[in-house]
This record gives structure tokens, sequence and C-alpha cells, in this order.
């Protein structure tokens, strides 16, 4: 049985002086899970980094913080069509707006603070608790490949 492919997007706020560093890294660490698809649409997981501060390595004083958020879209968590499946009488009628169709379902959040020289381990921590918290044990199959 081939294994699929976690389908996640990557979405990262921050100047530009430390947005290159801590998306690579990223990236980096998440392909480093091995079954995960960076993608910019249809993802199974977005994770959305908002990073403040300085990236500046030879400034003792200089400082980070990221904020992550680890969502689920909800069209794609299985729930709508659940819900179809079970009314087949209703499928002409049900329309699903826009709203529902960007609508996301929170999984957790992480707050970290550290200094530049910390970017590269925070982004590690971040792929990892993706894989332990989020991700979990077995995988599950997900819905509407």
């Amino acid at each position: 049985m081939e294994k699929s492919l976690i389908r996640v997007k990557l979405m990262i706020q921050a100047d530009k002086e430390i947005q290159t560093a801590v998306e690579n890294h990223l990236r980096k660490e998440l392909r480093a899970l091995g079954d995960i698809s960076l993608v910019n649409e249809k993802p199974d997981f977005e994770i959305r980094v908002i990073v403040m501060g300085s990236a500046a390595k030879e400034k003792e004083n200089s400082g980070v913080a990221f904020s992550t958020v680890f969502l689920s879209p909800y069209m794609r968590s299985g729930i709508p069509d659940s819900y179809i499946n079970r009314c087949p009488g209703d499928k002409e009628g049900l329309k699903i707006t826009e709203a529902l169709a960007e609508a996301q379902i929170y999984k957790d959040h992480l707050l970290q603070v550290g200094s530049g020289k910390d970017i590269e381990e925070i982004c590690k921590d971040i792929a990892h608790n993706f894989k332990t918290n989020i991700l979990g044990g077995p995988r599950l199959s997900l819905q509407n490949r």
C-alpha cells in the first residue's frame, strides 16, 4: 500500500530580513518528516507563522517572537461530505458558501521567543510539534484527495 503524502500549506508573515530564513528552515524541517508535501492549494493542514523581531545573529540583544497556528481546512475535514452522504435528498439543494469553503478548524497554537541565533531551533520545534501534536500517532486517512 502506497503511503499518501500529507498536504501542508505554509504561510509566513515577517520582515523580509527574516522571512526567507524562516521559510527555508521550516520547509527543510517539514520535508525531513518524510511524508509531507508542501502545497499552495487544497492543503490537509495549514501552518501559519508570524515572526516579530530581528534575525541579526551578531547582536546579543536581538530577539524574535514566533506565533504559530496549526489549522485544518473545514472542507477537507470530511464533515461536509459526511453530511451530504447522510442526506442524499439534500445534495442538489445544498449550497456551500465561500465563507464555509474558507473556514478553518483550529488545531493548536505555539508562542516561542528566542534570540536571532535560535531561529533554526525554533523551526525544528515547530516541525516537531506538528508531527507529534497535530499528526499524532497513526496517520488518519485524509478526505477529498
